[in-house]
């Protein structure tokens, strides 16, 4: 069955879309984050309600007097950092993101694919250039393409590719990546590359 439908999309859907699906997506981590925050300003609350057991606790313990602080503090960020690595584990699991990527360039733009998934930028839907220690990175939007310095076959490859995408982007994406392509566009990268 083949199917072709045309809409638009206000920005403020996708703004609600984002939290929408981020929060039925990845609801563990969702929910883990706020309950680690209301936890910690919990713990808060707790120690200045609490205060003077706290601090006869603490000396009892030869602890100084903002040692429980400290222990939240510490506890907090702990679970912060093990709920980022549960959640990164979480998004590598949905998709395979060491698979080989090809892009290619046309009259029409680049398109990079993956034998999962494929991505065609027209030239006027690039927003900005990027460049960065091991590649060339070219954006619509948020979402961010990296082009490795070793898909090319050397630096001056690259480099003819960053003005040949620089020569088609829009004025205002042009701009956007002047400051950090302007070292390749006048020739003096070295340091960059």
């Amino acid at each position: 069955m083949d199917r072709e439908l045309t809409y638009q999309m206000p920005f403020e859907r996708l703004v609600r879309l984002s939290r929408s699906a981020g929060r039925k997506a990845h609801a563990t981590s969702w929910f883990g984050y706020w309950a680690v925050i209301g936890l910690f300003c919990a713990a808060l609350v707790l120690i200045m309600v609490y205060d003077e057991a706290v601090q006869d606790w603490q000396r009892s313990f030869g602890l100084p007097w903002f040692a429980a602080f400290v222990i939240i503090v510490v506890v907090y960020v702990a679970a912060l950092w093990a709920l980022r690595r549960y959640a990164l584990r979480q998004m590598k699991g949905r998709a395979n993101y060491d698979s080989t990527v090809r892009m290619r360039q046309d009259d029409g733009g680049l398109r990079f694919a993956t034998d999962a998934v494929e991505y065609y930028l027209k030239w006027q839907g690039i927003s900005q250039m990027l460049m960065e220690k091991d590649g060339v990175a070219v954006s619509h939007g948020n979402l961010f393409f990296l082009v490795p310095n070793g898909a090319f076959a050397s630096l001056d490859e690259r480099d003819a590719f960053v003005r040949v995408v620089f020569g088609r982007l829009s004025a205002a994406a042009r701009a956007r990546s002047e400051k950090h392509v302007g070292p390749v566009l006048t020739g003096t990268v070295g340091a960059q590359a």
